[in-house]
């Protein structure tokens, strides 16, 4: 049950601009590093997608995988404007509802994505529902989650084309070599990428994007060995 007007309450969510962190339980959406690295404590996690969005590899990185002189690449989300349909498979992360914990998780996270990424709220959409062939939102009582009467947000973190480290398309080749060529303080980016695909084929989620970027990075390698 929500926390009635007698009991202690928190203001810790207006620091974040974000709904009551007592009245609501919050899921983070994770579609790049966080689905092999979350570093944050969560309590569940689900398999699922949004919709009318796209993956893309257009995102620089200049604190994680690349420099300020030699931004790496990472994924960010952009509309399909000519589908609404389109989805982007990833999973959501059930955060703990102590308000306090949120905060700390929140604060970590705002710092670990301040590189050209903000706060995104999504619909997020069950990829395993329980009616198989029907396509519904994500139901945490359907999941077996006691909400308490709760409210449920979901959000992301995402970078659009306005922000200032987004670097924008290129050609395939083109990405992959930039790719290989840095590094940054969380890593090489080829690792950033390997891991990307590794962690959608372990869903068994399909991404040209995604997969046509790693191909053409490991055939440069190959040819790099060869060489």
């Amino acid at each position: 049950m929500v926390a009635s007007p007698s009991a202690a309450r928190t203001h810790y969510h207006e620091e974040f601009n974000l709904p009551s962190f007592d009245d609501n339980i919050f899921l983070v959406w994770g579609y790049g590093s966080i689905l092999w690295k979350q570093e944050f404590e969560y309590e569940a996690e689900y398999d699922t997608y949004i919709k009318g969005y796209k993956r893309v590899f257009y995102q620089g990185s200049k604190d994680h995988r690349g420099t300020p002189e030699r931004p790496g690449r990472v994924v960010t989300l952009l509309p399909t404007e000519d589908d609404k349909e389109a989805r982007v498979y990833g999973k959501a992360y059930q955060l703990p509802t102590d308000p306090a914990k949120l905060r700390s998780i929140f604060n970590a996270l705002d710092t670990r994505e301040q590189g050209g990424y903000e706060r995104l709220l999504v619909t997020l959409y069950d990829a395993h529902p329980t009616t198989p062939g029907a396509e519904h939102e994500l139901s945490l009582r359907e999941r077996g989650v006691d909400t308490q009467g709760k409210g449920v947000v979901c959000l992301c973190y995402n970078g659009t084309a306005e922000n200032k480290d987004y670097l924008g398309p290129d050609t395939t080749d083109a990405m992959a070599r930039h790719i290989l060529g840095c590094t940054g303080p969380s890593g090489p980016n080829r690792e950033y990428l390997f891991f990307l695909a590794d962690s959608l084929r372990a869903m068994k989620v399909d991404d040209p994007h995604v997969f046509e970027l790693e191909a053409a990075a490991r055939r440069l390698l190959a040819e790099e060995e060869t060489n």
